[in-house]
């Protein structure tokens, strides 16, 4: 999200790239982006993460979890006196050996969105995208993670480039009855759409967005868009 989607840090992870709106949206989303992080599900993997580490009691996953919560803490404490992509190298050999260790215990299938979402924050779209997949077939369909690692995906995705991908992942979360990162799918498929040309359904997925969540705070920019 560099330009001005509303995705995770660039707009996601910093991706911002709803081009128009007179730059106003890449404005807001400046102004705006722990709200749009948060709203992402970028902090809420971490504290999932913590609160399902903490009830593993089988002993490699003790092992394995205790393993999470030192590459964790290691990279929380770099963030404090360095960038995201600084905290990342110096806790990617962790987490390494986290997966090739424990990588089918469920400590490190956890840890897989924790670290996509690392990942991300620090540029490298190819290994969020490897973790968030792998993390989506790790969890199945029936998870309560799940719409938050395939948004991840999805941004991921626009993080690296690939529209056609992110679009895929912005649809099925905007055909989901749960609400859980159906905002900012919807708000990035309009983005997509819109670049790509096809303006009904560019238009289609603002009203969506407008219907589904009345009170949004990209109400003002959103009705100028489907007005202009």
């Amino acid at each position: 999200m560099a330009k001005v989607t509303v995705t995770r840090k660039q707009l996601l992870k910093e991706p911002d790239q709803f081009i128009t709106f007179s730059g106003k949206l890449i404005a807001f989303g400046r102004s705006h982006l722990k709200t749009i992080l948060i709203g992402a599900g970028v902090f809420l993997a971490l504290i999932v993460a913590a609160a399902v580490v903490g009830q593993i009691s089988n002993r490699n996953e003790s092992k394995a979890s205790r393993m999470v919560e030192q590459a964790l803490a290691k990279y929380s404490a770099a963030l404090r006196d360095t960038d995201a992509k600084t905290a990342y190298d110096r806790a990617k050999d962790d987490f390494a050996e986290i997966f090739n260790r424990y990588g089918s215990k469920s400590a490190a299938k956890i840890a897989r969105i924790v670290y996509g979402d690392i990942s991300y924050n620090a540029g490298d779209a190819e290994t969020a995208i490897a973790m968030y997949s792998q993390a989506l077939d790790d969890l199945g369909d029936a998870s309560s993670l799940k719409n938050i690692v395939l948004s991840g995906l999805g941004h991921a995705y626009l993080l690296k480039g690939s529209h056609a991908d992110a679009i895929r992942c912005f649809e099925q979360l905007s055909r989901d009855e749960e609400m859980t990162m159906k905002r900012g799918a919807l708000l990035n498929l309009a983005w997509l759409y819109d670049k790509a040309g096809e303006k009904e359904k560019s238009r289609a997925s603002y009203e969506a967005l407008l219907a589904d969540f009345p009170n949004t705070m990209y109400g003002d920019l959103v009705r100028e868009k489907i007005n202009s």
